[in-house]
């Protein structure tokens, strides 16, 4: 295995997306006078399974829109009424600039990236907008890297990762790819060629349908481990 370029799930992977979510979903309940008896956890939960539902299911849309249907539907059904009179537009925005702001990296994400900054190209594969993902804590290690947008197609689909190899100008075969999401990452980028190192935070399970990816490590740790023993 000859690795020439390491491209990434960011959100999830390299920075706890789920607390920037969390922090969202609290300042738009705060905004609205949401008196719950719904944690922010859940209501969080719910409305980003309604966000991959909408765009894994349909033509591709940005995000922001595809964000904002969700939290629509989400909040009319946990809080009927809640979302009378007020701008679900700006709503949106105060969750996602919440979402990519204040997601903090993973404990492991920096010092990796900057041991790997040094030896690989580096590319985030990003389902977010450009812009909301230019706003995100960890841009700086990252030369280039490739959004929905940019492919006007989301993970899983092969076209966002086949953009990525040719923005790279490197073979499949020589990319390792690291990934949390398995439905997103695995599933896409098993069948472009990629190597797959999931990293597995959450002790997730595979369906049995799914393609397994080349490692699964806790976090990206062994994945520099791996990297060395595969230079030597």
């Amino acid at each position: 295995m000859d690795i020439k370029a390491l491209t990434f799930d960011y959100f999830g992977t390299l920075v706890d997306v789920d607390k920037g979510g969390m922090a969202g979903i609290a300042e738009v309940m705060r905004v609205l006078g949401v008196d719950s008896s719904h944690s922010i956890f859940k209501v969080y939960l719910e409305w980003d399974m309604r966000n991959v539902r909408l765009y894994r299911g349909s033509a591709y849309r940005s995000y922001r829109s595809v964000a904002q249907e969700a939290l629509t539907s989400c909040f009319n059904d946990l809080f009927p009424q809640a979302l009378y009179g007020h701008d679900v537009e700006k709503l949106t925005d105060t969750l996602l600039a919440h979402l990519v702001e204040s997601s903090p990296p993973h404990a492991d994400a920096v010092n990796f990236l900057e041991w790997a900054g040094s030896r690989y190209p580096l590319m985030p594969i990003t389902n977010m907008d450009t812009d909301l993902w230019r706003r995100s804590r960890l841009v700086s290690y990252f030369e280039h890297v490739t959004t929905a947008e940019m492919a006007k197609a989301y993970k899983p689909s092969p076209v966002i990762f086949n953009l990525a190899l040719d923005r790279l100008g490197v073979n499949a075969g020589n990319v390792m790819h690291c990934s949390l999401a398995s439905w997103a990452d695995v599933d896409g980028a098993k069948p472009v060629g990629m190597n797959v190192a999931w990293i597995n935070r959450t002790a997730d399970k595979l369906g049995p349908w799914q393609p397994r990816p080349d490692f699964e490590f806790k976090t990206l740790s062994p994945v520099r481990d791996l990297l060395q023993q595969l230079e030597s």
